[in-house]
């Protein structure tokens, strides 16, 4: 860039405007979402780590960041905003460390299509997190060795986490039924903490999903809408099960989501979200199990709002699957429009195109722009600068306007022809 010369800004909903603006009667409004985590403050990430100890100011310093990734949100336009994960390590170990029933050690599990590609996966040896990336590199996750058990300290912890984001969305005037609040669902916990209590992977679901309920009943008696992080329900065949038939995982999916049902017995359908993920790791997804094998269980699920990855090159073109499968009545996909692993910035046409494909199949009314997966699952890890992120999210927000256009004029070119 030329020394002085401001950074080019991305093109507004303004620049496609349709050649006939649709009647007021038919106005269509698509709204937008993240599916949750978003870059911590660098200044922040050893403390979150827990690298090294926190300062004694940490707690201010964490709300006053929290505010700020609000204040980001509402400027890039999205509607259902939330803190970003900000505190969190990753988006399961919170959950895990308010209960009981963890005090074994397993190697984690792998996924197979890194199992199949070493050539590519070796690249990550001595890389560790919540996946065995590269058989070079041992990881090793806590495992469950006894009955689990949310305790008091958990619910202490989870009410003060509750609390800042509460106070941080307060403090930017934004109502809590546009903020979510996500939580790992049983079947995900089971995935990333091995058993080596029950040796039977439907009790060890049914321990977790009564523990779990304590977690999911808190976040929605605070106000948020509760967000249930469902990896599993993917993500789980290539992994946990990829050994196994696609039968005998669809078996264990159907269990996890009896179970998650359970655990949300006592929430409406339409204060809680779900994120199906075939994971955000680095990797080929070869293996990924074709959405058409396990829509129907997803769909079971009590979430009103189902958040899917919609277009990656694994499955951009899987829109298709919901010209044969008939949504219930009720439901609302939020369809991944944006890539959360590449920096490349999608063309508001483009997202708007994306959209138009689920719209036209299911209505707009049951369609919220989304992305992908989060920006950084585990604190420090993403594909993606902050700037960017941001910079991704309002181009988001730009093609659901375009596409809302195009969908109201649709719908009034329908509208005139049932009548002429």
């Amino acid at each position: 860039m030329v020394a002085g010369m401001a950074a080019p800004s991305l093109p507004s909903a303004d620049s496609f405007k349709l050649p006939e603006e649709s009647p007021t009667v038919d106005h269509v409004e698509i709204k937008s979402t993240h599916v949750g985590s978003l870059p911590r403050p660098p200044a922040l990430l050893p403390f979150i780590r827990g690298e090294e100890p926190k300062p004694a100011d940490f707690d201010a310093q964490l709300q006053a960041a929290t505010e700020e990734i609000f204040a980001k949100q509402m400027k890039a336009g999205i509607t259902f905003v939330n803190d970003g994960e900000l505190g969190r390590k990753d988006y399961v170990t919170s959950a895990r460390m308010r209960m009981l029933g963890f005090g074994a050690e397993k190697q984690a599990v792998s996924a197979g299509d890194l199992e199949e590609m070493t050539e590519y996966s070796d690249k990550f040896e001595g890389r560790k997190g919540l996946l065995t990336l590269t058989k070079k590199t041992e990881v090793k996750n806590a495992a469950c060795s006894g009955e689990v058990t949310y305790t008091e300290e958990g619910l202490k912890d989870l009410g003060e986490e509750i609390s800042r984001v509460k106070a941080s969305a307060q403090a930017k005037g934004l109502p809590l039924d546009q903020v979510f609040f996500s939580s790992a669902s049983p079947g995900t916990l089971a995935v990333f903490f091995p058993d080596d209590y029950f040796n039977d992977h439907g009790k060890y679901l049914e321990s977790l999903g009564k523990a779990m309920k304590s977690e999911y009943d808190a976040i929605h008696k605070a106000g948020f809408l509760l967000q249930v992080d469902c990896p599993d329900l993917a993500m789980g065949r290539h992994t946990l099960f990829n050994k196994k038939s696609l039968e005998e995982f669809r078996e264990a999916a159907k269990k996890a989501v009896e179970v998650m049902n359970k655990a949300l017995a006592d929430i409406p359908a339409d204060r809680i979200r779900m994120h199906l993920c075939w994971g955000n790791y680095p990797g080929p997804h070869h293996h990924d199990v074709p959405l058409k094998d396990i829509v129907d269980i997803v769909l079971e699920a009590k979430p009103k709002y189902v958040s899917i990855e919609a277009c990656n090159p694994g499955h951009g073109h899987e829109w298709v699957v919901f010209e044969d499968t008939k949504i219930p009545e009720g439901k609302v996909l939020m369809p991944g429009v944006i890539d959360t692993t590449t920096s490349h910035i999608e063309h508001p046409s483009l997202v708007a195109q994306r959209l138009m494909n689920y719209v036209r199949l299911v209505g707009a009314e049951n369609v919220i722009a989304c992305t992908d997966c989060g920006f950084s699952t585990a604190a420090g890890a993403m594909n993606v600068p902050a700037d960017i992120v941001y910079a991704k999210l309002q181009s988001m927000v730009n093609g659901a306007k375009v596409a809302a256009r195009i969908a109201s004029k649709e719908r009034a070119a329908k509208r005139a022809r049932t009548h002429y």
